[in-house]
C-alpha cells in the first residue's frame, strides 16, 4: 500500500495539535495532558474540539483509530506500515 496523500486538514490550534499528537503517540490522556501542561479536563476538551473540527470538514473521526488516520493523512504523524489503514 502506498503512503496516503495529504488532505487539507481542519485548522487545529497549537494546543489541540499537541494533545492530539501526544495522545496518538501512545500516551494516556493523563500523560498527554501533563506533557502539554494542561489539566485532564482541558485535554479532553481539546480532543473533542478536534473531533468536531474533523466532522465539520466532512472527515469524521469518532475513535482513536479514526483520529490516527486523520493525523497521518494530514501529516501530523508519520505514515508507517504500522499506521492505521482503512479497510476495503
Amino acid at each position: 500500500m502506498s503512503e496516503p496523500t495529504c488532505h487539507p486538514g481542519p485548522r487545529l490550534s497549537q494546543q489541540e495539535t499537541a494533545v492530539l499528537v501526544a495522545y496518538l503517540s501512545g500516551l494516556t490522556m493523563v500523560a498527554s495532558a501533563r506533557r502539554v501542561g494542561v489539566g485532564l479536563g482541558t485535554a479532553k476538551q481539546y480532543l473533542e474540539r478536534v473531533k468536531r473540527k474533523y466532522a465539520a470538514a466532512g472527515r469524521p473521526a469518532h475513535t482513536k483509530l479514526d483520529l490516527a488516520q486523520r493525523a497521518v493523512e494530514d501529516g501530523l504523524l508519520p505514515w508507517t506500515d504500522r499506521s492505521p489503514r482503512r479497510a476495503g
